[in-house]
């Protein structure tokens, strides 16, 4: 029988992206079909107008099933402020020592959970850590002798306002199952290796509107938090100085160079025959940006974890990656080595794909 296939709704806080896809050979992705929907997004954990939402989402439908007749499920990527994560340690007791098996971690995971509240419904669970009666700490257990098990565990909870939003436009038509995954660790898991993940990780995530913050740690979240801020905030800020529309402002944007306030060597920005002051525009940006820098080491300062120094700031997303000077901005502002994080993926190794590429990462691992 042939294997159906599986497609992927990224929601992202100013458009869709929809794919249908697979692994190809040498860490490529084969996609079957794509399409970005725009909508008019969410912040303060809530849509901006579900009937932009849904408008969306019926697209996408279509046009998953236009593209591939044998879609039997969507995954849906859920964006960090519409999921909390609850991390909890947990123990269970063997009679004697034995090799402990995949269902010894069921019962691990079992006997930590409680669902906190009715408005929250469990997407994702995974392990920061393991440990055995000997101390030692195992990314997989599984197979090593024991009398103990221990483990750090992390789960994501994902908001039933979110599920009862997106949901019913998915299944409204046609024999479809809807799964909802945590966006933030299914880019934890395909960006970022085993070895960073251990030793702790702090990843960004920049959207148009949103942005997440996401420690990392194992096979696990540690902490996250979403704050209403992104690339979209420098570009009002822009178009709101100068009177220009928001599609003027960013090409103006996409124009500076941060790092010259440095050196002083300003010039005019030329764009579309009018020409701004260079210094103004820099200033202005990096002032914006410095609310982004507020909400980074706020986050930092809230999850209640010694971050080493050694340990870089990881920014991914299309909101302010592509920004020249942005990185290095942050770094001074936040007190940590930044890097752009980007999939290893050839043709594909920008951060605007970050999301979708994890999603479909994940697909092909539960498939």
């Amino acid at each position: 029988m042939r294997k159906r296939k599986s497609a992927i709704i990224d929601i992202g806080s100013s458009k869709l992206t929809v794919a249908i896809g697979e692994r190809g050979v040498n860490r490529t992705f084969l996609f079957k079909a794509r399409k970005e929907i725009e909508y008019d997004g969410f912040n303060d954990k809530a849509f901006i107008g579900t009937e932009s939402l849904n408008r969306a989402l019926y697209q996408a439908k279509e046009f998953i099933f236009s593209s591939q007749k044998d879609i039997n499920t969507v995954y849906v990527g859920v964006p960090g402020d519409f999921t909390e994560v609850i991390t909890k340690d947990s123990q269970i007791s063997f009679e004697k020592k034995r090799k402990i098996t995949e269902e010894d971690i069921e019962v691990l995971f079992d006997a930590a959970f409680v669902l906190p509240s009715s408005k929250y419904t469990l997407i994702n669970r995974s392990a920061i850590v393991y440990e055995l009666d000997d101390y030692r700490r195992l990314a997989n257990p599984v197979g090593n002798v024991s009398a103990i098990l221990k483990g750090k565990l992390s789960f994501v909870l994902c908001s039933n306002y979110f599920i009862e939003t997106v949901k019913p436009t998915l299944i409204s038509t046609g024999d479809i199952d809807v799964e909802f995954v945590s966006s933030s660790l299914a880019e934890a898991m395909f960006l970022l290796d085993a070895e960073t993940r251990d030793k702790t990780a702090m990843m960004v995530d920049v959207g148009y509107i949103s942005t997440t913050f996401t420690l990392i740690q194992g096979d696990g979240i540690l902490y996250q938090n979403s704050f209403d801020y992104g690339g979209g905030y420098i570009t009002a800020a822009i178009s709101e100085k100068y009177e220009i529309d928001f599609s003027k402002a960013e090409e103006l944007k996409r124009k500076i160079n941060l790092t010259k306030a440095e050196t002083g060597n300003y010039t005019l920005v030329e764009l579309d025959g009018e020409y701004f002051p260079e210094e103004d525009l820099i200033k202005l940006v990096k002032n914006t940006l410095d609310v982004l820098c507020e909400n980074v080491s706020t986050s930092m300062e809230l999850s209640g974890y010694a971050i080493p120094e050694y340990v870089p700031l990881m920014i991914t997303g299309g909101g302010i990656a592509y920004l020249r000077g942005a990185k290095e901005h942050v770094s001074s502002r936040v007190g940590a080595i930044t890097e752009i994080l980007v999939p290893d993926v050839p043709l594909m190794d920008k951060p605007t794909e970050s999301s979708v590429l994890s999603l479909l990462d994940l697909v092909a691992e539960q498939n």
